[in-house]
Formats: C-alpha cells, sequence, structure tokens
C-alpha cells in the first residue's frame, strides 16, 4: 500500500476543518436570522402598554376604580405643547366641531394620538374635557385624580332628592355637574435628566354616561407650584366661572 503523502494529508486535514467550520457556521445562522427577524418586529411594533385593554384603542385606562352613578367609564390621554399657557384652562368639547377647533387653536406637537381620541368619541354619550396648566420641564404630567358627579349646589348627588329622578341616580332637570380634580405631577425617575423648558401640560379627558352626557362641569387643577384654579361651565353658557388661589402646602386659600 502506498503512503499518503504529507501534502496529501495536509489537504486532507484542511478539507475536514473547513466542513466542520461550516457546519458550526450552518448551525449558528438559523438562530441569528431568527433573531434579527424577532428585531425587526419589535422595532416595527409599539412597545406593550399595560394601560390599554383594548389595542385599538388610543389613550389610558384610568386608575379610578370608584366611578359615581351615571358614569359608565372614562379614558384619558395626556398631551403636551410647547407654548406656555399664562394660568391653568378647562374646555368642555361636546361635539367633534369643538374638538376640531380646540387641536386647531393648541397645535400640540403630535396630533396623531389626539385625532385618533377624539375620532373614537361617541359624542350622543360622551364628553371631553381639556385639562391644562404649565409646567417647569417635560418630565410633568397632568394626573386626574378625581371624577364625580354632584348638584349644582355642591351636594353630592344621591338621586333621591326629587321626582324627578332619573333611574342612574341623578336628576333630570339638569342640575347635575361632572366635577374632576387634577394635579400636575413631577413623573420622571429619580435618574431621569429633566432639561429646563417651560410647557403647557395636559390631559384630555373622555367620560361617557350611562344616559345622556352631562352639560355642567366643574374642574379643579392644582399646579406644579401649589396654585388652585377651579373652573365650572356650561355647555349651553358661552360664559365659565373661574376662582384662583394659592397656597404652596396645601392648594387652599381665598378666592380671588
Amino acid at each position: 500500500m502506498t503512503r499518503p503523502s504529507r501534502r496529501t494529508l495536509l489537504g486532507s486535514t484542511a478539507t475536514l476543518i473547513g466542513l466542520s467550520a461550516g457546519c458550526i457556521a450552518d448551525g449558528s445562522e438559523s438562530p441569528s436570522d431568527d433573531d434579527d427577524d424577532r428585531s425587526d418586529a419589535d422595532e416595527g411594533s409599539p412597545a406593550p402598554d399595560g394601560n390599554e385593554s383594548d389595542p385599538e384603542s388610543v389613550g389610558e385606562d384610568g386608575e379610578i376604580e370608584d366611578l359615581p352613578d351615571g358614569v359608565a367609564d372614562y379614558r384619558t390621554l395626556p398631551y403636551q405643547y410647547g407654548s406656555s399657557s399664562a394660568e391653568s384652562d378647562v374646555g368642555l368639547l361636546r361635539d367633534a366641531d369643538d374638538a376640531a377647533n380646540w387641536l386647531e387653536e393648541r397645535f400640540p406637537s403630535d396630533t396623531e394620538p389626539l385625532d385618533e381620541f377624539v375620532d373614537e368619541t361617541d359624542f350622543e354619550t360622551s364628553i371631553l374635557v381639556s385639562l391644562e396648566s404649565n409646567a417647569p420641564t417635560p418630565c410633568y404630567e397632568m394626573v386626574l385624580e378625581s371624577i364625580d358627579i354632584v348638584e349644582s349646589d355642591g351636594e353630592e348627588d344621591t338621586g333621591t332628592d326629587g321626582d324627578d329622578e332619573s333611574d342612574e341616580g341623578g336628576d333630570d332637570d339638569g342640575t347635575d355637574e361632572l366635577v374632576l380634580e387634577a394635579a400636575v405631577r413631577d413623573t420622571s425617575a429619580e435618574d431621569d435628566v429633566c432639561v429646563q423648558s417651560i410647557a403647557t401640560v395636559g390631559r384630555l379627558v373622555r367620560v361617557t354616561f350611562e344616559s345622556e352626557p352631562l352639560t355642567t362641569i366643574s374642574a379643579t387643577i392644582v399646579g406644579h407650584d401649589g396654585s388652585t384654579t377651579t373652573v365650572s361651565m356650561a355647555s349651553d353658557s358661552a360664559s365659565a366661572s373661574e376662582s384662583t388661589s394659592t397656597d404652596s402646602e396645601s392648594g387652599r386659600g381665598s378666592d380671588s
């Protein structure tokens, strides 16, 4: 038998090593391709939002669980825009035209979520309320803290004060008032860097009623500096009453 030469042995060894390397590479390519596919899918999909029970709905489910009688549901959407408002502001939007005018006046930096939020609103059973105030940095948000329905004299509606009460617990005489309370809060984490930049922070609130929407609202906003602004308005009236007080500790004081 002829003994293989040294060159033949080296060539065979190189071929074997090459084949082994090819198998290793082939075995690692598939997972890599799969990983790339998953990465591409992740980058093209929105991050999951724990607040969204319906992926096709825009906005956040609130944390207020004890809703008053007459309120079926509510949903909110935070927003910001560059120009700062001189004071807190509340808006009542009863229909799509009101909402369109409101959007045009404010020019938020990104209107698409707000447009979708408005489009999803059924104004036959719902109203939109805008809550706004200024903030020293973009790390602040307008936080909705409570929703209630009271009689226009300030007493909580129990639905037992007259013969005209409705099945939902309210009165049909139009004296019920939707009351909202909100505050401007710093929502940043400890390691977040917040650039000093005065802006308007707001939250658009959609309140859905069990029957016809209420036409009178009252909203109280506590600013980032502790000042308190209360605005009351009715959709049937062009005027709105407003009171402002300042107390750095409790947000309470004399109306001005």
